[in-house]
Protein backbone atom coordinates (compact mmCIF):
# COMPACT_ATOMS: atom_id res chain seq x y z
CA UNK A 1 0.00 0.00 0.00
CA UNK A 2 1.24 3.47 -0.79
CA UNK A 3 1.86 6.22 1.70
CA UNK A 4 -1.15 8.17 2.91
CA UNK A 5 -1.66 11.34 0.94
CA UNK A 6 -3.11 13.17 3.93
CA UNK A 7 -2.93 12.17 7.54
CA UNK A 8 -3.98 13.81 10.76
CA UNK A 9 -1.91 13.79 13.90
CA UNK A 10 -1.69 10.22 15.18
CA UNK A 11 -3.52 9.66 18.43
CA UNK A 12 -1.25 8.32 21.13
CA UNK A 13 -2.44 4.90 22.26
CA UNK A 14 -3.59 4.76 25.85
CA UNK A 15 -1.08 3.08 28.15
CA UNK A 16 -2.24 0.39 30.47
CA UNK A 17 -0.60 -0.27 33.81
CA UNK A 18 0.43 -3.87 33.31
CA UNK A 19 1.58 -4.69 36.79
CA UNK A 20 3.99 -3.69 39.53
CA UNK A 21 7.08 -5.20 41.10
CA UNK A 22 5.71 -4.11 44.47
CA UNK A 23 2.53 -6.16 43.98
CA UNK A 24 1.81 -9.19 46.10
CA UNK A 25 3.51 -12.30 44.65
CA UNK A 26 0.37 -14.42 44.34
CA UNK A 27 -1.75 -11.75 42.68
CA UNK A 28 -3.35 -12.97 39.47
CA UNK A 29 -2.36 -11.19 36.27
CA UNK A 30 -5.32 -9.12 35.04
CA UNK A 31 -7.29 -10.32 32.02
CA UNK A 32 -6.35 -7.27 29.89
CA UNK A 33 -2.68 -8.22 30.27
CA UNK A 34 -3.37 -11.84 29.24
CA UNK A 35 -5.22 -10.62 26.13
CA UNK A 36 -2.51 -8.12 25.26
CA UNK A 37 0.23 -10.71 25.74
CA UNK A 38 -1.52 -13.04 23.30
CA UNK A 39 -1.98 -10.23 20.77
CA UNK A 40 1.79 -9.57 20.84
CA UNK A 41 2.74 -13.18 20.00
CA UNK A 42 3.31 -12.53 16.24
CA UNK A 43 5.76 -9.71 17.06
CA UNK A 44 7.44 -11.89 19.70
CA UNK A 45 7.78 -14.69 17.15
CA UNK A 46 9.51 -12.33 14.71
CA UNK A 47 11.83 -11.12 17.47
CA UNK A 48 12.84 -14.54 18.79
CA UNK A 49 12.71 -16.31 15.39
CA UNK A 50 11.21 -19.28 17.21
CA UNK A 51 14.13 -19.60 19.64
CA UNK A 52 13.60 -20.31 23.38
CA UNK A 53 13.38 -17.48 25.91
CA UNK A 54 12.72 -17.09 29.60
CA UNK A 55 10.48 -14.80 31.63
CA UNK A 56 13.30 -12.30 32.25
CA UNK A 57 14.04 -11.92 28.55
CA UNK A 58 10.34 -11.69 27.76
CA UNK A 59 9.89 -8.98 30.38
CA UNK A 60 12.78 -6.98 28.90
CA UNK A 61 11.26 -7.32 25.42
CA UNK A 62 7.88 -6.14 26.70
CA UNK A 63 9.53 -3.06 28.17
CA UNK A 64 11.07 -2.13 24.82
CA UNK A 65 7.99 -3.09 22.81
CA UNK A 66 5.48 -1.19 24.94
CA UNK A 67 7.80 1.68 25.83
CA UNK A 68 6.93 1.60 29.52
CA UNK A 69 8.92 1.79 32.74
CA UNK A 70 10.02 -1.41 34.45
CA UNK A 71 7.68 -0.67 37.37
CA UNK A 72 4.70 -0.82 35.00
CA UNK A 73 5.51 -4.36 33.89
CA UNK A 74 4.66 -7.61 35.67
CA UNK A 75 7.32 -8.90 38.02
CA UNK A 76 9.51 -11.76 36.84
CA UNK A 77 7.41 -14.19 38.90
CA UNK A 78 4.19 -12.81 37.42
CA UNK A 79 5.70 -13.05 33.93
CA UNK A 80 6.53 -16.71 34.55
CA UNK A 81 2.97 -17.47 35.67
CA UNK A 82 1.60 -15.67 32.62
CA UNK A 83 3.82 -17.64 30.24
CA UNK A 84 2.79 -20.87 31.95
CA UNK A 85 -0.83 -19.89 31.45
CA UNK A 86 -0.32 -19.16 27.77
CA UNK A 87 1.33 -22.56 27.29
CA UNK A 88 -1.14 -24.48 29.48
CA UNK A 89 -3.49 -25.50 26.67
CA UNK A 90 -0.92 -27.92 25.27
CA UNK A 91 -0.25 -28.51 21.60
CA UNK A 92 -3.35 -29.66 19.74
CA UNK A 93 -2.73 -30.85 16.22
CA UNK A 94 -4.31 -30.29 12.83
CA UNK A 95 -7.45 -28.23 12.48
CA UNK A 96 -8.11 -28.48 16.23
CA UNK A 97 -5.43 -25.81 16.74
CA UNK A 98 -7.85 -23.18 15.52
CA UNK A 99 -10.77 -24.73 17.38
CA UNK A 100 -8.86 -24.75 20.68
CA UNK A 101 -7.85 -21.12 20.24
CA UNK A 102 -11.44 -20.14 19.48
CA UNK A 103 -12.79 -21.98 22.53
CA UNK A 104 -10.20 -20.33 24.77
CA UNK A 105 -11.02 -16.92 23.35
CA UNK A 106 -14.76 -17.52 23.79
CA UNK A 107 -14.06 -18.28 27.47
CA UNK A 108 -12.37 -14.89 27.81
CA UNK A 109 -8.83 -16.30 28.04
CA UNK A 110 -6.73 -15.40 25.02
CA UNK A 111 -3.96 -18.00 24.63
CA UNK A 112 -3.12 -17.58 20.95
CA UNK A 113 -3.02 -14.99 18.20
CA UNK A 114 -4.48 -15.33 14.74
CA UNK A 115 -3.21 -13.37 11.77
CA UNK A 116 -5.41 -13.65 8.72
CA UNK A 117 -4.02 -13.82 5.20
CA UNK A 118 -7.52 -13.67 3.70
CA UNK A 119 -9.73 -15.96 1.66
CA UNK A 120 -9.03 -17.91 -1.51
CA UNK A 121 -11.21 -18.15 -4.58
CA UNK A 122 -12.21 -21.48 -6.07
CA UNK A 123 -11.98 -19.90 -9.52
CA UNK A 124 -9.93 -16.66 -9.49
CA UNK A 125 -11.39 -15.72 -12.89
CA UNK A 126 -15.00 -16.06 -11.75
CA UNK A 127 -17.23 -13.88 -9.57
CA UNK A 128 -16.24 -12.49 -6.16
CA UNK A 129 -19.37 -13.61 -4.30
CA UNK A 130 -19.15 -15.90 -1.28
CA UNK A 131 -20.09 -19.05 -3.23
CA UNK A 132 -16.72 -18.79 -5.03
CA UNK A 133 -14.75 -18.77 -1.76
CA UNK A 134 -12.97 -21.98 -0.73
CA UNK A 135 -14.82 -23.84 1.98
CA UNK A 136 -18.17 -22.26 1.15
CA UNK A 137 -21.18 -23.92 2.74
CA UNK A 138 -24.76 -22.74 3.00
CA UNK A 139 -27.75 -23.83 5.06
CA UNK A 140 -31.32 -22.56 5.03
CA UNK A 141 -32.71 -21.07 8.25
CA UNK A 142 -36.00 -19.68 6.95
CA UNK A 143 -37.49 -18.23 3.78
CA UNK A 144 -35.67 -14.94 4.36
CA UNK A 145 -32.46 -16.10 6.02
CA UNK A 146 -29.64 -18.57 5.61
CA UNK A 147 -26.36 -19.41 7.29
CA UNK A 148 -23.16 -19.31 5.24
CA UNK A 149 -19.55 -20.10 6.10
CA UNK A 150 -16.19 -20.22 4.34
CA UNK A 151 -12.47 -20.68 5.00
CA UNK A 152 -10.25 -17.87 6.23
CA UNK A 153 -6.55 -18.69 5.89
CA UNK A 154 -3.81 -17.40 8.14
CA UNK A 155 -1.21 -18.16 10.80
CA UNK A 156 -1.80 -19.26 14.39
CA UNK A 157 0.79 -18.18 17.00
CA UNK A 158 1.01 -20.06 20.30
CA UNK A 159 3.33 -20.36 23.29
CA UNK A 160 4.79 -23.76 24.11
CA UNK A 161 7.40 -25.01 26.56
CA UNK A 162 10.98 -25.41 25.35
CA UNK A 163 14.10 -27.09 26.67
CA UNK A 164 15.95 -24.67 28.96
CA UNK A 165 19.64 -23.91 28.45
CA UNK A 166 20.25 -23.90 32.24
CA UNK A 167 19.04 -26.55 34.64
CA UNK A 168 16.17 -25.44 36.83
CA UNK A 169 15.19 -22.61 34.50
CA UNK A 170 11.93 -22.71 32.56
CA UNK A 171 11.95 -21.70 28.90
CA UNK A 172 9.29 -21.08 26.30
CA UNK A 173 9.01 -20.45 22.58
CA UNK A 174 6.44 -19.07 20.16
CA UNK A 175 5.38 -21.42 17.37
CA UNK A 176 3.63 -20.48 14.15
CA UNK A 177 1.32 -22.76 12.19
CA UNK A 178 -0.24 -22.06 8.79
CA UNK A 179 -3.84 -23.22 8.80
CA UNK A 180 -7.40 -22.06 8.20
CA UNK A 181 -10.50 -21.58 10.25
CA UNK A 182 -14.15 -21.42 9.36
CA UNK A 183 -15.85 -18.06 9.58
CA UNK A 184 -19.41 -17.28 8.72
CA UNK A 185 -22.62 -15.47 9.50
CA UNK A 186 -26.37 -15.57 9.17
CA UNK A 187 -27.63 -13.67 6.12
CA UNK A 188 -31.04 -12.04 6.59
CA UNK A 189 -33.01 -9.99 4.10
CA UNK A 190 -35.61 -7.82 5.80
CA UNK A 191 -37.18 -4.41 6.19
CA UNK A 192 -35.65 -2.35 8.99
CA UNK A 193 -38.31 -0.41 10.93
CA UNK A 194 -37.27 2.76 12.83
CA UNK A 195 -39.20 5.34 14.83
CA UNK A 196 -38.68 8.97 13.79
CA UNK A 197 -40.56 11.68 15.64
CA UNK A 198 -43.15 9.21 16.91
CA UNK A 199 -43.83 7.84 13.42
CA UNK A 200 -42.75 4.46 12.12
CA UNK A 201 -40.81 4.23 8.86
CA UNK A 202 -38.71 1.53 7.19
CA UNK A 203 -35.53 0.92 5.28
CA UNK A 204 -37.02 -1.58 2.85
CA UNK A 205 -35.12 -4.44 1.22
CA UNK A 206 -32.15 -4.24 3.55
CA UNK A 207 -29.62 -6.91 4.49
CA UNK A 208 -28.31 -7.92 7.92
CA UNK A 209 -25.30 -10.18 8.59
CA UNK A 210 -25.37 -11.69 12.09
CA UNK A 211 -22.07 -13.09 13.47
CA UNK A 212 -21.72 -16.85 13.93
CA UNK A 213 -18.95 -19.11 15.12
CA UNK A 214 -18.87 -22.91 14.79
CA UNK A 215 -22.40 -22.73 13.42
CA UNK A 216 -23.74 -20.98 16.52
CA UNK A 217 -25.04 -17.43 16.69
CA UNK A 218 -22.85 -15.00 18.63
CA UNK A 219 -23.97 -12.03 20.66
CA UNK A 220 -22.67 -9.05 18.65
CA UNK A 221 -20.05 -6.88 20.31
CA UNK A 222 -20.20 -4.26 17.54
CA UNK A 223 -22.53 -3.07 14.81
CA UNK A 224 -21.37 -1.76 11.44
CA UNK A 225 -24.01 0.23 9.57
CA UNK A 226 -22.80 0.38 5.97
CA UNK A 227 -24.45 2.74 3.46
CA UNK A 228 -24.36 1.86 -0.23
CA UNK A 229 -23.52 4.29 -3.02
CA UNK A 230 -25.94 6.31 -5.17
CA UNK A 231 -28.42 4.22 -7.23
CA UNK A 232 -27.39 0.96 -5.50
CA UNK A 233 -29.28 -0.92 -2.77
CA UNK A 234 -28.55 -2.95 0.33
CA UNK A 235 -29.49 -6.22 -1.34
CA UNK A 236 -26.54 -5.75 -3.74
CA UNK A 237 -24.45 -7.04 -0.82
CA UNK A 238 -26.65 -10.08 -0.21
CA UNK A 239 -24.14 -12.54 -1.67
CA UNK A 240 -21.02 -10.76 -0.40
CA UNK A 241 -20.85 -11.29 3.37
CA UNK A 242 -17.21 -12.31 2.91
CA UNK A 243 -16.33 -8.66 2.28
CA UNK A 244 -17.45 -7.86 5.81
CA UNK A 245 -15.74 -10.91 7.31
CA UNK A 246 -13.85 -9.18 10.11
CA UNK A 247 -12.35 -12.31 11.61
CA UNK A 248 -12.39 -12.60 15.39
CA UNK A 249 -14.59 -9.60 16.15
CA UNK A 250 -18.28 -10.41 16.65
CA UNK A 251 -19.79 -7.74 14.41
CA UNK A 252 -23.37 -7.37 13.24
CA UNK A 253 -23.41 -5.74 9.80
CA UNK A 254 -26.49 -3.75 8.81
CA UNK A 255 -26.78 -2.66 5.16
CA UNK A 256 -29.93 -0.55 4.78
CA UNK A 257 -31.42 0.39 1.42
CA UNK A 258 -31.97 4.05 0.60
CA UNK A 259 -35.45 5.17 -0.52
CA UNK A 260 -36.34 5.99 -4.11
CA UNK A 261 -35.96 9.74 -4.64
CA UNK A 262 -36.36 12.02 -7.62
CA UNK A 263 -33.14 13.91 -8.28
CA UNK A 264 -33.54 17.60 -9.06
CA UNK A 265 -30.26 17.66 -10.98
CA UNK A 266 -31.76 15.22 -13.50
CA UNK A 267 -34.94 17.19 -14.21
CA UNK A 268 -34.74 16.28 -17.91
CA UNK A 269 -34.54 12.54 -17.17
CA UNK A 270 -38.22 11.67 -17.23
CA UNK A 271 -40.09 8.38 -17.20
CA UNK A 272 -43.74 7.66 -17.97
CA UNK A 273 -45.55 6.82 -14.71
CA UNK A 274 -49.02 6.18 -16.13
CA UNK A 275 -52.04 8.29 -17.11
CA UNK A 276 -52.69 9.52 -13.58
CA UNK A 277 -49.13 10.69 -12.83
CA UNK A 278 -47.79 11.26 -16.35
CA UNK A 279 -44.15 12.01 -17.01
CA UNK A 280 -42.03 12.32 -13.86
CA UNK A 281 -38.30 12.64 -13.19
CA UNK A 282 -36.69 9.22 -12.89
CA UNK A 283 -36.14 8.01 -9.34
CA UNK A 284 -32.91 6.64 -7.89
CA UNK A 285 -32.03 4.90 -4.65
CA UNK A 286 -30.43 7.85 -2.88
CA UNK A 287 -29.73 9.14 0.61
CA UNK A 288 -30.59 12.73 -0.38
CA UNK A 289 -31.58 14.86 -3.38
CA UNK A 290 -28.85 16.42 -5.55
CA UNK A 291 -29.71 19.87 -6.90
CA UNK A 292 -26.72 20.08 -9.27
CA UNK A 293 -24.51 17.71 -11.23
CA UNK A 294 -21.06 19.26 -11.62
CA UNK A 295 -19.63 16.08 -13.17
CA UNK A 296 -17.03 15.65 -10.44
CA UNK A 297 -15.41 19.06 -10.84
CA UNK A 298 -16.78 20.38 -7.51
CA UNK A 299 -19.14 19.47 -4.70
CA UNK A 300 -22.76 19.27 -5.79
CA UNK A 301 -25.49 21.31 -4.13
CA UNK A 302 -28.10 19.29 -2.28
CA UNK A 303 -31.64 19.76 -1.07
CA UNK A 304 -31.15 20.28 2.66
CA UNK A 305 -34.60 19.01 3.64
CA UNK A 306 -33.88 15.57 2.15
CA UNK A 307 -30.59 15.37 4.05
CA UNK A 308 -32.20 16.39 7.35
CA UNK A 309 -34.91 13.76 6.88
CA UNK A 310 -32.33 11.05 6.20
CA UNK A 311 -30.16 12.27 9.07
CA UNK A 312 -33.09 11.74 11.46
CA UNK A 313 -33.76 8.25 10.08
CA UNK A 314 -30.12 7.23 10.40
CA UNK A 315 -29.92 8.64 13.93
CA UNK A 316 -32.91 6.47 14.81
CA UNK A 317 -31.19 3.43 13.30
CA UNK A 318 -27.97 4.19 15.20
CA UNK A 319 -29.90 4.54 18.46
CA UNK A 320 -31.69 1.27 17.76
CA UNK A 321 -28.40 -0.56 17.20
CA UNK A 322 -26.76 1.11 20.21
CA UNK A 323 -29.58 -0.31 22.35
CA UNK A 324 -28.29 -3.79 21.44
CA UNK A 325 -25.03 -2.83 23.17
CA UNK A 326 -26.51 -1.49 26.37
CA UNK A 327 -27.01 1.97 24.89
CA UNK A 328 -23.27 2.41 24.15
CA UNK A 329 -23.12 4.25 20.81
CA UNK A 330 -19.34 3.73 20.73
CA UNK A 331 -20.13 0.13 19.80
CA UNK A 332 -21.69 1.35 16.54
CA UNK A 333 -19.51 2.10 13.50
CA UNK A 334 -20.74 3.85 10.37
CA UNK A 335 -19.42 3.14 6.90
CA UNK A 336 -20.33 3.91 3.33
CA UNK A 337 -19.28 4.35 -0.28
CA UNK A 338 -19.65 7.47 -2.43
CA UNK A 339 -22.89 9.22 -1.43
CA UNK A 340 -23.15 6.67 1.38
CA UNK A 341 -19.78 7.86 2.68
CA UNK A 342 -21.00 11.48 2.63
CA UNK A 343 -24.14 10.76 4.64
CA UNK A 344 -22.26 8.43 7.03
CA UNK A 345 -19.89 11.26 7.95
CA UNK A 346 -22.83 13.62 8.33
CA UNK A 347 -24.77 11.24 10.57
CA UNK A 348 -21.70 10.54 12.72
CA UNK A 349 -20.97 14.24 13.21
CA UNK A 350 -24.55 15.14 14.08
CA UNK A 351 -25.50 12.16 16.24
CA UNK A 352 -25.84 13.20 19.92
CA UNK A 353 -23.34 10.59 21.11
CA UNK A 354 -19.88 9.51 19.95
CA UNK A 355 -19.69 6.53 17.62
CA UNK A 356 -17.02 3.86 17.39
CA UNK A 357 -15.68 5.26 14.12
CA UNK A 358 -16.38 5.92 10.45
CA UNK A 359 -15.13 4.02 7.38
CA UNK A 360 -15.61 6.01 4.17
CA UNK A 361 -14.76 5.11 0.57
CA UNK A 362 -14.64 7.43 -2.46
CA UNK A 363 -16.71 10.05 -0.68
CA UNK A 364 -16.23 13.33 1.17
CA UNK A 365 -17.39 15.47 4.06
CA UNK A 366 -20.38 17.54 2.98
CA UNK A 367 -19.92 21.30 3.11
CA UNK A 368 -23.11 21.66 5.18
CA UNK A 369 -22.06 19.06 7.77
CA UNK A 370 -21.16 20.72 11.09
CA UNK A 371 -18.09 19.47 12.97
CA UNK A 372 -18.68 18.35 16.56
CA UNK A 373 -15.40 19.06 18.36
CA UNK A 374 -16.34 16.68 21.17
CA UNK A 375 -15.84 13.81 18.67
CA UNK A 376 -12.24 14.53 17.70
CA UNK A 377 -11.13 11.22 19.24
CA UNK A 378 -13.51 9.24 16.98
CA UNK A 379 -11.41 7.33 14.39
CA UNK A 380 -12.17 8.21 10.76
CA UNK A 381 -10.73 6.05 7.95
CA UNK A 382 -11.10 7.38 4.40
CA UNK A 383 -10.08 5.91 1.05
CA UNK A 384 -9.91 7.87 -2.22
CA UNK A 385 -9.23 6.28 -5.59
CA UNK A 386 -6.43 8.11 -7.41
CA UNK A 387 -8.19 8.12 -10.82
CA UNK A 388 -11.64 9.04 -9.45
CA UNK A 389 -13.35 11.44 -11.87
CA UNK A 390 -16.68 11.62 -10.01
CA UNK A 391 -15.17 13.06 -6.85
CA UNK A 392 -11.90 14.63 -7.96
CA UNK A 393 -9.11 14.92 -5.45
CA UNK A 394 -8.52 18.57 -6.41
CA UNK A 395 -11.48 19.56 -4.22
CA UNK A 396 -12.11 16.45 -2.12
CA UNK A 397 -8.74 16.92 -0.40
CA UNK A 398 -10.04 20.21 1.01
CA UNK A 399 -12.87 18.37 2.79
CA UNK A 400 -10.35 15.96 4.33
CA UNK A 401 -8.12 18.85 5.34
CA UNK A 402 -11.09 20.48 7.04
CA UNK A 403 -11.33 17.48 9.38
CA UNK A 404 -7.58 17.39 9.99
CA UNK A 405 -7.29 21.11 10.69
CA UNK A 406 -10.07 20.75 13.27
CA UNK A 407 -8.03 18.08 15.06
CA UNK A 408 -9.99 14.96 14.16
CA UNK A 409 -8.38 11.50 14.19
CA UNK A 410 -8.27 11.02 10.41
CA UNK A 411 -6.43 8.43 8.34
CA UNK A 412 -6.82 9.21 4.64
CA UNK A 413 -5.47 7.03 1.84
CA UNK A 414 -5.38 7.88 -1.84
CA UNK A 415 -4.07 5.38 -4.37
CA UNK A 416 -4.97 3.65 -7.58
CA UNK A 417 -7.17 0.58 -7.28
CA UNK A 418 -5.98 -2.46 -9.24
CA UNK A 419 -8.85 -2.74 -11.70
CA UNK A 420 -8.54 0.89 -12.79
CA UNK A 421 -12.24 1.44 -12.20
CA UNK A 422 -11.86 4.91 -10.70
CA UNK A 423 -14.85 5.97 -8.65
CA UNK A 424 -16.58 2.68 -9.46
CA UNK A 425 -14.10 0.58 -7.54
CA UNK A 426 -15.11 -3.05 -7.36
CA UNK A 427 -13.61 -5.44 -4.79
CA UNK A 428 -11.91 -2.66 -2.86
CA UNK A 429 -15.16 -0.82 -2.32
CA UNK A 430 -16.37 -3.77 -0.28
CA UNK A 431 -13.13 -5.20 1.06
CA UNK A 432 -11.82 -2.00 2.64
CA UNK A 433 -14.36 -2.07 5.49
CA UNK A 434 -12.87 -5.45 6.43
CA UNK A 435 -9.39 -3.96 6.89
CA UNK A 436 -10.58 -0.89 8.75
CA UNK A 437 -13.03 -2.82 10.94
CA UNK A 438 -10.20 -5.00 12.20
CA UNK A 439 -8.45 -1.84 13.34
CA UNK A 440 -11.48 -0.17 14.89
CA UNK A 441 -12.77 -3.18 16.80
CA UNK A 442 -9.35 -3.97 18.28
CA UNK A 443 -8.43 -0.44 19.36
CA UNK A 444 -11.65 0.93 20.78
Amino acid sequence: MGKPAVRGAARAPGRRVLGSQAARPRRQCPAPLRRRAAALLPALHRHTRGRPFGPRAWRAWLRLRLGVAAAELPSEEEALRLLRGLARTGRPSGRSKVAAAAVAEHAGIATAAWRSSGTRYIDPESTADVSNIRGFACGRISDSSRRVSWHEYGTLYRVSRAAAASKGKEAFKVTSTSCFKRVGCSVIRKNLPVMVGGSKTEFKGSVVFEPCRHGLKLEPEWTLIYLHSFSCKGSDYLHFPNYFGIGDAAVRVVVPTAPLLEQSCFKDWNVWRGERIGWRPIQFRAWFDYLTDRAGSAENDLELGSLLEMRARLHALIQQEAARHGGDSRRVILGGASQGCCVALDAAMTYPGELGGVVGLVGHLLGCTPLDMSKRAMPIHLFHEATDKEMRWSWVKGTVQRLIDAGFDVTSRREKEGTGSGHWIQALRLASPTLKMRTLTKTR
